[in-house]
């Protein structure tokens, strides 16, 4: 009898083995919804959406083979359960028990073979409905919207890359999102406002200092531009963001659902893709978004390393006609030089001898390069400038009589500083740069070519950068 009760402990864990087995996949509601799906109604778009033609079948089999093997796990668990208690009243001779333990024991093995092939078309539904459940995304409904709308297939691709650049949430600092554009822009805004002209005199600092807050400007109106069009964006982003939110919901519902609804969400989708890229059309300035960066990119370049240096070069060269004390003595020469030089310098002595304050060539250079090396204008046609200039000269020339000499040397150094001021604004404005490829979305690529200079890379940092102005 010790030998019949270890029979019907195995016996009995081999039944519950099956029972754990089969029962899960009785009641997975993911295997009982292919019930309802209509295979004859929808068996091309199953097709299109890439699933395996055999659905229907494994469908049928899952089914019969469940109820199968519980039927037969019933009538064996009642088997069992009758040889138990005559075993245990002593009621059925062993040998005979022993028999009927066997007999079980095989019928039950015979239900493997229908269990593994349960499992395997198990997977099968499983898998089509984790590949349905990705059907109702903008990447699942694509291939139905281009199929929908065959003449526009160019036009859907770029509503949803629209789409996705405008609504990506991402702040890694590459021009392939607005939130990416956003984060460069804002670290090239940063950038910008961090560079120091340092060793350089103040004229120089103040025309640099200028070109610098065109990109500062630039940069703000592009953070400006995308924040607002992140916060407001078009009706036609909101639509198809409501459109993905009902596709979310969707996927949480029954397959037959999700299939009955697929064709008209295709074709809904296909028209809101259109509008989308309509839209795009219609804002051009996005396409300029890249460029725009590039450019701010340059331009920090040029004036955080290689422009302050090449300045500071010409600035302390020998025989540069950006070095002060070049231009300095030049100037000096100049005003003494012929026969006008020769009565000034008699005039000037003169006045020496008089017991006021003259000047003699080197007094004068020294004199004009304590302007050219302190003053931060040089007028450039600019009234308040001219007057700031004015009262700057006046304070250096106020040991000196009116109207003579203050008058003559006040004109004296107004001229060099603005020769001075011309010569580093053309060294600055002038600076030939070679830009990198920008594509095919700068709007004057060919007129620019592969080299410009300083100039018109601010003046194009201006002029896009106007486009992005937040009305």
């Amino acid at each position: 009898m010790e030998d019949l009760k270890v029979e019907l402990e195995q016996l009995a864990q081999l039944l519950q083995n099956i029972r754990v087995a089969v029962e899960p996949l009785a009641r997975d509601g993911r295997l009982r919804q292919w019930q309802k799906v209509n295979f004859d109604k929808h068996g091309d778009l199953l097709a299109e959406c890439g699933l395996k033609p055999d659905l229907k079948k494994s469908r049928e089999l899952v089914r019969a083979t469940i109820e199968t093997v519980l039927r037969e796990l019933a009538k064996l668990e009642n088997e069992y359960g009758d040889l138990a208690i005559d075993i245990r009243r002593r009621a059925i001779p062993a040998a005979s028990a022993l028999a009927q333990l066997q007999t079980i024991k095989n019928q039950a093995n015979l239900l493997a073979p229908e269990l593994l092939l349960l499992q395997e078309h198990c997977r099968l539904l499983l898998a089509a409905d984790t590949q349905v459940r990705r059907l109702p995304t903008l990447a699942g409904l694509l291939p139905g919207a281009k199929r929908s709308t065959p003449k526009n297939v160019p036009s859907l691709e770029q509503g949803l890359c629209f789409f996705l650049f405008a609504t990506q949430e991402t702040t890694d600092p590459q021009p392939t999102s607005l939130g990416g554009i956003f984060a460069r822009a804002a670290e090239l805004e940063r950038q910008l406002r961090a560079i120091k002209f340092t060793e350089l005199p103040p004229m120089a600092v103040t025309l640099l200092e200028g070109i610098r807050q065109v990109g500062v400007r630039a940069a703000d109106r592009l953070k400006s531009y995308v924040d607002d069009l992140q916060r407001h964006p078009p009706s036609e982003i909101r639509a198809l963001q409501d459109f993905r939110q009902q596709l979310d919901q969707l996927r949480r519902r029954e397959i037959g659902a999700i299939i009955d609804q697929l064709p008209q969400l295709s074709v809904r989708y296909g028209n809101l893709l259109l509008d989308l890229s309509l839209r795009a059309r219609a804002l051009r300035q996005n396409e300029l978004m890249p460029a725009l960066l590039g450019k701010l990119q340059l331009l920090h370049e040029i004036l955080d390393q290689a422009l302050p240096a090449e300045l500071r070069r010409q600035l302390t060269a020998d025989n540069s006609s950006l070095n002060p004390e070049w231009l300095a003595a030049e100037q000096a020469a100049d005003f003494f030089t012929g026969l006008r030089g020769v009565m000034l310098t008699f005039k000037l002595l003169f006045q020496t001898l008089s017991g006021n304050k003259g000047v003699n060539a080197v007094e004068l250079q020294r004199l004009t390069v304590g302007a050219l090396t302190t003053l931060p204008y040089h007028g450039g046609g600019n009234e308040p400038e001219r007057t700031k200039i004015t009262l700057a000269l006046s304070e250096m020339l106020e040991e000196y009589d009116r109207p003579f000499p203050y008058e003559l040397l006040l004109a004296h150094l107004r001229k060099t500083v603005s020769i001075h001021g011309g010569r580093l604004e053309r060294a600055i404005l002038g600076y030939s740069i070679r830009e990198r490829g920008n594509g095919a979305n700068e709007p004057d690529q060919k007129a620019a070519g592969p080299d410009t200079t300083l100039a018109r890379l601010t003046d194009k940092l201006e002029t896009w950068s106007e486009r992005f102005e937040v009305v």
